[in-house]
């Protein structure tokens, strides 16, 4: 039986085996340690069954809507079906237990779960192309079907921990159009032969740095019970916590205490460095053979066109080498203590029962802030607030204290929202913040 399977099948299929192992390995050891097996194989058994659904969604919508045409395909039929199957079966595979997990178990299971969904997707795909250019389709589309399962596992996790609608509805969109948009253009560049050599690692490489970052941040988010037990929502656990950071800051500064030593990047540790230059030697040497042996490539691997040589000789090990050269460079206490630079605050007047309080908030999220008060007011106070910023001023908006606590010093704090996005606000807000930092930024160069 298994002397009439092809040889080139089999492969294929040692080959998807191997790279599902090596980006297994490589995030299971990299920021991952402790694992349950049975969840692993639970979530493992999942992207069966997200596979089985993309294949459903695609033949009904092929029946339904018989449109052709490769954007079409890429990123309608292909894409966001694909990813909507994987986003579902994270969601199913979370559901019941969400306040249990973090989103760096969102991260974790969900890459686990997009692993298996690229290798059962690239074992039932068929293509009639080479031998060579179905190895380059096996190594690129299962890592990126993994990152993107990691990153919607991440953004889903974060949707379950929020209340507001806004903030999750917004979290899981953007994270999901992101997971779409590059895999599309995946798809796009390898069905079309668009520029193979420059979109396959921007594909893989921007995926392997938005997830990066999603880690580094997930390590000083807390789980859904701890959030339940201080009886706070994602959304206002992470307001409050910008707002201590501001805080701390201007404390440090009237203390003299530098967070200069807090550094967005870290050294790579001698493992990442050993493995960066172990992949990076055979792409530098695969680029020396083609410029002088051009000839002997040709005479040992015949089927072999130029492009996919380079692909998967220099480009592809060269990825690799970023990646273990990168992962886990970037730290993820600078996210939680560094300031990058001064502050920028608004001053607030805060009108209720015809008595009126100043304060100032350093952060707002859409419409929710946190701001220092002088006295606790009851849940849910309805109240209108005055926002200043610079000589602007939004005079009236409605909105409401949902809660006040009292820190260990003895200063109160309420957490805010308003009725309605203040949208011009924002703009103005941002737009400062941005200009801030900007200028800041130089003093700091002409200062050093």
């Amino acid at each position: 039986m298994i002397s009439q399977i092809p040889l080139s099948s089999l492969v294929i299929f040692l080959i998807n085996i191997l790279t599902l192992g090596f980006y297994y390995s490589f995030y299971r050891f990299h920021f991952y340690r402790f694992t349950e097996s049975f969840l692993q194989y639970t979530a493992f058994a999942f992207s069966f069954f997200s596979a089985g659904v993309a294949i459903g969604l695609q033949a009904l919508l092929l029946n339904g809507l018989p449109l052709n045409g490769p954007y079409w395909n890429a990123f309608i039929l292909s894409s966001f079906i694909e990813e909507f199957a994987k986003l579902l079966g994270i969601y199913l595979f979370f559901r019941k237990n969400q306040d249990e997990f973090t989103v760096t178990d969102g991260i974790f299971y969900g890459l686990v779960l997009g692993g298996g969904f690229g290798f059962v997707e690239n074992i039932l795909y068929f293509m009639s192309t080479g031998l060579w250019s179905q190895v380059l389709r096996s190594i690129t589309a299962l890592p990126i079907h993994m990152m993107n399962g990691g990153i919607i596992g991440a953004y889903l996790m974060m949707f379950l921990f929020h209340k507001n609608p806004v903030f999750k509805w917004s979290k899981l969109t953007f994270g999901f159009l992101v997971c779409v948009g590059i895999h599309g253009l995946y798809n796009l560049a390898i069905s079309q032969e668009l520029n193979l050599l420059l979109i396959l690692p921007l594909c893989i490489l921007s995926l392997f740095f938005l997830l990066e970052l999603t880690i580094a941040k997930s390590r000083i988010l807390v789980p859904g019970h701890i959030l339940n037990l201080m009886n706070m929502s994602m959304e206002q656990y992470e307001i409050l916590s910008r707002h201590n950071r501001h805080e701390g800051w201007i404390q440090n500064v009237q203390k003299h205490i530098s967070t200069s030593g807090i550094k967005l990047l870290q050294y790579p540790n001698l493992r990442h460095s050993i493995l960066t230059i172990f992949f990076l030697v055979p792409g530098i040497l695969s680029v020396y053979l083609l410029y002088n042996s051009p000839g002997w490539i040709t005479q040992k691997f015949p089927d072999l066109a130029l492009q996919d040589y380079f692909a998967l000789f220099f480009m592809y090990p060269t990825i690799l080498s970023l990646m273990f050269f990168f992962a886990g460079i970037l730290n993820p206490y600078f996210f939680r203590d560094r300031m990058l630079s001064v502050p920028l605050f608004s001053s607030v007047d805060l009108h209720t029962n015809g008595t009126e309080e100043n304060s100032a908030i350093f952060h707002i999220q859409a419409n929710m802030f946190y701001l220092p008060i002088s006295q606790m007011y009851p849940d849910d106070t309805k109240v209108k607030f005055d926002l200043w910023i610079g000589l602007d001023c939004f005079v009236g908006l409605p909105g409401t204290i949902l809660w006040c606590k009292e820190n260990e010093e003895g200063n109160c704090g309420a957490m805010c929202q308003l009725d309605q996005i203040p949208f011009m606000f924002l703009i103005k807000w941002h737009y400062l913040r941005f200009r801030q930092n900007f200028k800041n930024l130089f003093l700091r160069r002409a200062m050093v």
